[in-house]
């Protein structure tokens, strides 16, 4: 069996209970709570994976090894984790729950093992219990946070839900051979991509959340995806930021990418306003 099957199973389970939510909930918005939990498990894997170096996936679709275990770290923190946490905050499920999915979630990484297509560093299987449960019982509490109107946690879902998408969009940037960061923090230049860009991701998406939440009207919030374009030029110019295609042909498609991020954050934040009871 290929090592990608497994991930695809969990990707195509994972999608399949989040689409049964959306529909049974009869909001699409749950979408955007979902892309906030997957930008909070970013960032524990930001410093997990990438600097921690804790595990390593081999889905073995990339030929690029590292990428190829980003993209096996996707599957759990875009997929499998976020939906387990939207399921648990939508339908605030009991504490036994939460402790059941963070056994499973054990189970499944024990199975990967077995099967050779996921090894440990340094993590441990009591590690992958804690912090689910940890997500698991802080996705109840931001979900009555949203809905009691908290500002801070507007604020931040929309963040991370950005964080989430921008980031993303960025390692496939990667991926296709579109550009790269190079700066030389770790060895494996890779590595040293995904970390920058992990970063600059981050700042991106503060900027977009900025730009929507203090602008009203369109044409300053249109200004947005000129801003995050314009903090990477000093990059380019420094040499740390690299673009294997032609600049030109480069900018086109960051503008449109990130116009189309910036519709997104619009409906994201009116999704998060409304769900204040």
């Amino acid at each position: 069996m290929p090592n990608y099957v497994p991930y695809l199973i969990l990707t195509i389970i994972s999608l399949t209970i989040l689409f049964i939510i959306i529909v049974h909930k009869r909001q699409f918005g749950i979408a955007v709570l979902f892309q906030s939990f997957s930008g909070m498990v970013y960032v524990a894997e930001f410093f997990v994976m990438i600097i921690g170096n804790c595990y390593v996936y081999s889905p073995k679709v990339l030929s690029q090894q590292y990428y190829d275990h980003a993209l096996g770290a996707i599957v759990s923190n875009l997929f499998v984790i976020p939906v387990l946490g939207v399921v648990t905050a939508v339908y605030q499920l009991r504490l036994r729950w939460s402790v059941l999915f963070a056994v499973t979630l054990v189970g499944v990484g024990w199975l990967f093992e077995w099967l050779d297509i996921y090894h440990k560093n340094w993590w441990r299987k009591e590690y992958t219990f804690i912090a689910v449960l940890f997500f698991l019982l802080l996705a109840k509490f931001w979900m009555r946070s949203l809905q009691s109107g908290k500002k801070w946690s507007r604020f931040l879902s929309l963040w991370m839900q950005g964080w989430s998408g921008v980031g993303t969009v960025m390692y496939i940037m990667s991926v296709a051979a579109i550009r790269h960061y190079e700066y030389g923090i770790f060895d494996n230049p890779y590595r040293d991509d995904l970390f920058i860009s992990s970063i600059m991701g981050m700042l991106k998406s503060l900027i977009f959340v900025v730009g929507v939440i203090l602008f009203r009207k369109l044409r300053w919030r249109l200004l947005t995806p000129i801003m995050v374009y314009g903090i990477d030029l000093p990059l380019y110019y420094l040499g740390i930021l690299v673009v294997e295609i032609p600049f030109w042909i480069y900018t086109i498609i960051y503008i449109i990418l990130a116009t189309l991020l910036l519709w997104w954050y619009l409906y994201a934040y009116s999704y998060i306003c409304k769900m204040a009871r």
